[in-house]
Protein backbone atom coordinates (compact mmCIF):
# COMPACT_ATOMS: atom_id res chain seq x y z
CA UNK A 1 0.00 0.00 0.00
CA UNK A 2 1.18 3.28 -1.04
CA UNK A 3 -0.04 6.91 -0.39
CA UNK A 4 -1.26 7.04 -4.08
CA UNK A 5 -3.84 4.20 -2.68
CA UNK A 6 -4.89 6.17 -0.10
CA UNK A 7 -8.47 7.73 -1.49
CA UNK A 8 -7.72 11.90 -1.67
CA UNK A 9 -10.99 12.43 0.03
CA UNK A 10 -9.53 10.29 3.28
CA UNK A 11 -5.95 11.99 2.91
CA UNK A 12 -8.23 15.69 3.13
CA UNK A 13 -9.87 14.54 5.95
CA UNK A 14 -7.06 13.36 8.06
CA UNK A 15 -5.00 16.38 7.11
CA UNK A 16 -6.81 18.48 8.49
CA UNK A 17 -7.16 17.00 11.80
CA UNK A 18 -5.23 18.72 14.97
CA UNK A 19 -4.35 15.04 15.65
CA UNK A 20 -0.78 13.33 14.66
CA UNK A 21 -1.82 10.47 12.23
CA UNK A 22 0.47 7.78 11.23
CA UNK A 23 -0.17 4.12 9.14
CA UNK A 24 2.39 1.23 9.72
CA UNK A 25 2.28 -2.01 7.66
CA UNK A 26 2.63 -5.27 8.90
CA UNK A 27 6.75 -4.90 9.20
CA UNK A 28 5.82 -1.91 11.16
CA UNK A 29 7.40 0.32 8.41
CA UNK A 30 5.64 3.31 7.68
CA UNK A 31 3.36 3.76 4.87
CA UNK A 32 2.07 7.19 5.73
CA UNK A 33 1.72 10.38 8.09
CA UNK A 34 -0.75 13.49 8.05
CA UNK A 35 0.89 16.88 8.38
CA UNK A 36 -0.09 17.36 11.99
CA UNK A 37 2.48 14.27 12.53
CA UNK A 38 4.79 16.12 10.48
CA UNK A 39 4.75 19.15 11.53
CA UNK A 40 5.19 18.09 15.14
CA UNK A 41 8.12 15.91 14.50
CA UNK A 42 9.29 18.00 11.51
CA UNK A 43 9.67 15.34 9.05
CA UNK A 44 8.28 14.83 5.51
CA UNK A 45 5.66 12.50 5.01
CA UNK A 46 7.82 10.72 1.41
CA UNK A 47 10.88 10.89 3.59
CA UNK A 48 9.14 8.50 6.00
CA UNK A 49 7.67 5.90 3.93
CA UNK A 50 9.55 2.35 4.33
CA UNK A 51 11.26 3.64 7.62
CA UNK A 52 10.85 2.27 11.19
CA UNK A 53 11.22 4.15 14.30
CA UNK A 54 14.26 3.04 15.28
CA UNK A 55 15.79 4.71 11.81
CA UNK A 56 14.45 7.70 13.00
CA UNK A 57 13.46 8.49 16.42
CA UNK A 58 15.92 7.27 18.32
CA UNK A 59 14.81 9.17 21.11
CA UNK A 60 11.58 8.07 21.24
CA UNK A 61 11.84 4.61 23.07
CA UNK A 62 10.91 3.00 19.84
CA UNK A 63 11.39 -0.61 21.08
CA UNK A 64 9.12 -0.03 23.63
CA UNK A 65 6.66 1.63 20.58
CA UNK A 66 7.23 -1.53 18.22
CA UNK A 67 6.41 -3.70 20.81
CA UNK A 68 3.12 -2.50 21.15
CA UNK A 69 2.86 -1.82 17.94
CA UNK A 70 3.37 -5.72 16.93
CA UNK A 71 0.76 -6.77 19.68
CA UNK A 72 -1.76 -4.58 17.70
CA UNK A 73 -0.34 -5.91 14.61
CA UNK A 74 -1.18 -9.75 15.80
CA UNK A 75 -3.86 -9.55 17.78
CA UNK A 76 -5.83 -6.90 16.55
CA UNK A 77 -6.37 -5.88 20.16
CA UNK A 78 -6.28 -1.52 20.80
CA UNK A 79 -3.05 -0.27 22.59
CA UNK A 80 -2.29 3.12 23.91
CA UNK A 81 1.13 4.23 24.76
CA UNK A 82 2.34 7.10 26.69
CA UNK A 83 5.11 9.13 25.96
CA UNK A 84 6.49 13.15 26.02
CA UNK A 85 7.16 14.73 22.81
CA UNK A 86 8.58 17.89 21.99
CA UNK A 87 6.34 20.91 20.03
CA UNK A 88 8.14 22.82 18.01
CA UNK A 89 5.82 25.52 19.08
CA UNK A 90 4.71 24.78 22.59
CA UNK A 91 7.53 22.79 24.18
CA UNK A 92 7.34 19.18 25.58
CA UNK A 93 3.81 17.76 25.69
CA UNK A 94 2.27 14.64 27.24
CA UNK A 95 0.83 12.70 24.57
CA UNK A 96 -1.31 9.27 24.20
CA UNK A 97 -1.06 7.46 21.15
CA UNK A 98 -4.05 5.22 20.10
CA UNK A 99 -3.15 2.55 17.95
CA UNK A 100 -5.72 -0.30 16.41
CA UNK A 101 -5.40 -2.49 13.51
CA UNK A 102 -6.99 -1.93 10.24
CA UNK A 103 -7.36 -4.60 7.64
CA UNK A 104 -6.88 -3.41 3.30
CA UNK A 105 -6.94 -6.21 0.86
CA UNK A 106 -5.96 -9.23 3.30
CA UNK A 107 -3.37 -7.09 4.66
CA UNK A 108 -3.02 -5.62 8.18
CA UNK A 109 -2.20 -1.93 8.83
CA UNK A 110 -1.24 -0.26 12.13
CA UNK A 111 -3.02 3.14 12.54
CA UNK A 112 -2.41 5.40 15.04
CA UNK A 113 -3.90 8.68 16.54
CA UNK A 114 -2.05 10.76 19.00
CA UNK A 115 -3.62 12.64 21.66
CA UNK A 116 -2.15 15.67 23.69
CA UNK A 117 -3.40 15.28 27.12
CA UNK A 118 -0.71 17.73 28.58
CA UNK A 119 -3.81 19.80 29.64
CA UNK A 120 -5.72 16.84 31.01
CA UNK A 121 -2.43 15.92 32.72
CA UNK A 122 -1.44 19.09 34.18
CA UNK A 123 -5.81 20.06 35.52
CA UNK A 124 -5.51 16.81 37.34
CA UNK A 125 -2.37 17.26 39.05
CA UNK A 126 -3.36 20.95 40.15
CA UNK A 127 -7.05 19.26 41.41
CA UNK A 128 -4.48 16.47 42.92
CA UNK A 129 -2.95 18.85 44.25
CA UNK A 130 -6.07 20.73 45.53
CA UNK A 131 -7.62 18.17 46.64
CA UNK A 132 -4.51 17.69 49.01
CA UNK A 133 -4.09 20.39 50.41
CA UNK A 134 -8.51 20.60 51.61
CA UNK A 135 -7.42 16.95 53.26
CA UNK A 136 -4.77 18.40 54.86
CA UNK A 137 -6.28 21.46 55.71
CA UNK A 138 -9.06 19.09 57.17
CA UNK A 139 -7.09 17.27 58.81
CA UNK A 140 -5.78 20.14 60.28
CA UNK A 141 -9.41 21.48 61.25
CA UNK A 142 -10.42 18.29 62.58
CA UNK A 143 -7.47 18.11 64.77
CA UNK A 144 -8.19 21.32 66.02
CA UNK A 145 -11.65 20.47 66.71
CA UNK A 146 -10.67 17.52 69.26
CA UNK A 147 -7.48 19.34 70.80
CA UNK A 148 -7.56 21.25 73.48
CA UNK A 149 -5.34 24.43 72.68
CA UNK A 150 -3.52 24.87 75.69
CA UNK A 151 -2.75 21.35 77.03
CA UNK A 152 -2.57 19.60 74.05
CA UNK A 153 -4.98 16.69 75.43
CA UNK A 154 -8.18 15.82 73.61
CA UNK A 155 -11.02 17.82 74.89
CA UNK A 156 -14.08 16.31 76.03
CA UNK A 157 -15.86 15.71 72.35
CA UNK A 158 -12.98 13.83 71.51
CA UNK A 159 -13.21 11.73 74.60
CA UNK A 160 -16.63 11.10 73.92
CA UNK A 161 -16.13 10.06 70.49
CA UNK A 162 -13.10 7.62 71.67
CA UNK A 163 -15.81 5.98 74.38
CA UNK A 164 -18.26 5.20 71.32
CA UNK A 165 -15.26 3.57 69.31
CA UNK A 166 -14.71 1.39 72.84
CA UNK A 167 -18.42 0.62 72.79
CA UNK A 168 -18.33 -1.71 69.82
CA UNK A 169 -14.61 -4.15 71.75
CA UNK A 170 -17.03 -5.96 73.88
CA UNK A 171 -16.48 -7.76 76.93
CA UNK A 172 -14.06 -6.14 78.54
CA UNK A 173 -13.28 -3.60 81.46
CA UNK A 174 -12.57 0.53 81.46
CA UNK A 175 -11.72 2.31 84.03
CA UNK A 176 -12.32 6.15 83.93
CA UNK A 177 -10.69 8.60 86.33
CA UNK A 178 -11.55 12.55 87.13
CA UNK A 179 -9.37 14.49 88.39
CA UNK A 180 -9.48 18.03 89.80
CA UNK A 181 -6.74 20.48 90.65
CA UNK A 182 -7.13 21.54 94.47
CA UNK A 183 -7.25 25.42 95.34
CA UNK A 184 -6.42 26.12 91.58
CA UNK A 185 -8.66 29.57 92.00
CA UNK A 186 -6.31 30.65 94.67
CA UNK A 187 -3.44 29.31 92.94
CA UNK A 188 -4.04 31.57 89.71
CA UNK A 189 -4.92 34.65 92.16
CA UNK A 190 -1.53 33.94 93.50
CA UNK A 191 0.85 33.34 90.36
CA UNK A 192 -1.67 34.90 87.77
CA UNK A 193 -2.69 33.33 84.65
CA UNK A 194 0.36 32.35 82.73
CA UNK A 195 1.39 30.31 86.46
CA UNK A 196 -1.93 28.57 86.42
CA UNK A 197 -1.22 27.90 82.60
CA UNK A 198 1.94 26.17 83.98
CA UNK A 199 0.58 24.41 86.09
CA UNK A 200 -2.13 22.55 84.00
CA UNK A 201 0.78 22.14 81.34
CA UNK A 202 2.82 20.45 84.22
CA UNK A 203 0.17 18.28 85.59
CA UNK A 204 -0.62 16.99 81.40
CA UNK A 205 2.98 15.82 81.27
CA UNK A 206 2.85 14.14 84.60
CA UNK A 207 -0.38 12.28 84.08
CA UNK A 208 0.89 10.98 80.47
CA UNK A 209 4.27 9.64 81.97
CA UNK A 210 1.87 7.92 84.21
CA UNK A 211 -0.72 6.45 82.03
CA UNK A 212 -0.55 3.59 79.42
CA UNK A 213 0.69 4.60 75.96
CA UNK A 214 -2.77 3.70 75.08
CA UNK A 215 -4.55 5.73 77.95
CA UNK A 216 -6.86 8.55 76.70
CA UNK A 217 -6.16 12.34 78.91
CA UNK A 218 -8.95 14.81 78.12
CA UNK A 219 -9.74 18.00 79.55
CA UNK A 220 -13.14 18.27 80.56
CA UNK A 221 -13.06 21.95 81.09
CA UNK A 222 -10.92 24.56 83.64
CA UNK A 223 -8.88 22.49 85.81
CA UNK A 224 -10.83 19.40 85.25
CA UNK A 225 -9.38 16.41 83.46
CA UNK A 226 -9.96 12.94 82.61
CA UNK A 227 -8.22 9.95 81.66
CA UNK A 228 -9.81 6.84 80.18
CA UNK A 229 -8.07 3.17 80.50
CA UNK A 230 -9.31 0.94 77.86
CA UNK A 231 -9.07 -2.56 79.52
CA UNK A 232 -8.12 -1.42 83.00
CA UNK A 233 -9.60 -3.13 85.79
CA UNK A 234 -10.41 -2.21 89.17
CA UNK A 235 -7.08 -3.09 90.44
CA UNK A 236 -5.18 -1.05 87.77
CA UNK A 237 -7.89 1.91 87.93
CA UNK A 238 -7.23 2.04 91.30
CA UNK A 239 -3.25 1.68 91.07
CA UNK A 240 -2.66 4.44 88.06
CA UNK A 241 -5.58 7.19 90.35
CA UNK A 242 -3.05 6.58 93.08
CA UNK A 243 -0.31 7.11 91.36
CA UNK A 244 -1.62 10.41 89.41
CA UNK A 245 -1.89 12.21 93.29
CA UNK A 246 1.29 11.01 94.37
CA UNK A 247 3.54 12.04 91.30
CA UNK A 248 1.73 15.58 91.50
CA UNK A 249 2.69 15.92 95.15
CA UNK A 250 5.95 15.43 94.53
CA UNK A 251 6.10 17.95 91.78
CA UNK A 252 7.85 21.08 91.94
CA UNK A 253 7.69 23.97 88.93
CA UNK A 254 8.83 27.38 89.16
CA UNK A 255 7.34 30.29 87.07
CA UNK A 256 8.92 34.17 87.89
CA UNK A 257 11.75 32.77 89.61
CA UNK A 258 9.08 31.35 92.33
CA UNK A 259 8.38 28.04 92.87
CA UNK A 260 4.82 26.38 92.79
CA UNK A 261 3.34 23.36 94.29
CA UNK A 262 -0.17 21.86 93.88
CA UNK A 263 -1.96 18.85 94.48
CA UNK A 264 -5.04 17.35 92.73
CA UNK A 265 -7.82 14.93 93.89
CA UNK A 266 -8.59 11.92 92.00
CA UNK A 267 -12.04 9.83 91.70
CA UNK A 268 -12.43 6.92 89.96
CA UNK A 269 -14.64 3.64 88.55
CA UNK A 270 -14.08 0.89 86.42
CA UNK A 271 -17.00 -0.78 84.16
CA UNK A 272 -17.07 -3.67 82.15
CA UNK A 273 -18.01 -2.80 78.60
CA UNK A 274 -20.39 -5.38 77.40
CA UNK A 275 -22.44 -3.29 74.75
CA UNK A 276 -22.57 0.29 74.93
CA UNK A 277 -20.19 2.76 76.81
CA UNK A 278 -22.56 5.51 78.26
CA UNK A 279 -19.02 8.14 79.47
CA UNK A 280 -21.09 10.54 80.36
CA UNK A 281 -22.49 8.07 83.19
CA UNK A 282 -19.23 7.20 83.95
CA UNK A 283 -17.87 10.78 84.11
CA UNK A 284 -21.20 10.86 86.73
CA UNK A 285 -19.84 8.31 89.02
CA UNK A 286 -16.32 9.25 89.29
CA UNK A 287 -17.24 12.97 89.55
CA UNK A 288 -19.15 11.52 92.77
CA UNK A 289 -16.00 9.95 94.23
CA UNK A 290 -13.90 13.37 93.33
CA UNK A 291 -16.33 14.81 95.70
CA UNK A 292 -16.01 12.82 98.41
CA UNK A 293 -12.06 13.16 97.96
CA UNK A 294 -12.17 16.72 98.66
CA UNK A 295 -14.42 16.68 101.10
CA UNK A 296 -12.07 14.35 102.85
CA UNK A 297 -9.38 16.88 102.75
CA UNK A 298 -8.08 16.91 99.21
CA UNK A 299 -4.86 15.44 97.31
CA UNK A 300 -6.53 12.00 97.31
CA UNK A 301 -8.02 9.45 95.31
CA UNK A 302 -11.22 7.49 96.25
CA UNK A 303 -11.50 5.05 94.05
Amino acid sequence: MTIQRVPELAVGVLDALPNPVLVKDEDTRYVWVNHAFERLFNVRCEDLVGQLDVDLFQDRQAAQCNGGDLRVLADGEIDEATETVVDPDLGPRQTITRKSRVTVDEKHYLVGVMHDVTDVVETNQRLTETSLALQKTADELRHLATIDPLTGCLNRRALFDIAEDLSLEADQPVGLIVADLDNFKALNDGHGHDGGDAVLLEFVRLVRTTVRPRDVVARLGGEEFAMLLPGADSEQTSRIANRICEVVRESRIEHDGMPIRFTVSVGAVCHHVNGDLHVASLIKDADKKLYQAKDAGRDRAVV
